[in-house]
């Protein structure tokens, strides 16, 4: 995880595919003890592991266009 910016209003950072599932994993099998927008984060991460491992394409002209 690299801090690409950190100011008073907000943090951006930067996670590897890998990373990812590291951290919402384990969150998301305590779901329980956490609140709603740790939860949230948890999902964004998530959704966003699978997206960067889904490489699929619509071939051009697929629907002969």
């Amino acid at each position: 995880m690299d801090i690409l910016d950190k100011s008073a209003d907000r943090v951006v950072l930067r996670f590897t595919q890998g990373e990812l599932p590291k951290i919402s994993d384990p969150i998301l099998d305590h779901a329980e003890e956490f609140t709603s927008s740790t939860l949230d984060l948890a999902n964004i991460l998530k959704e966003q592991a699978y997206r960067m491992k889904n490489t699929f394409q619509q071939p051009p002209h697929a629907f002969g266009d």
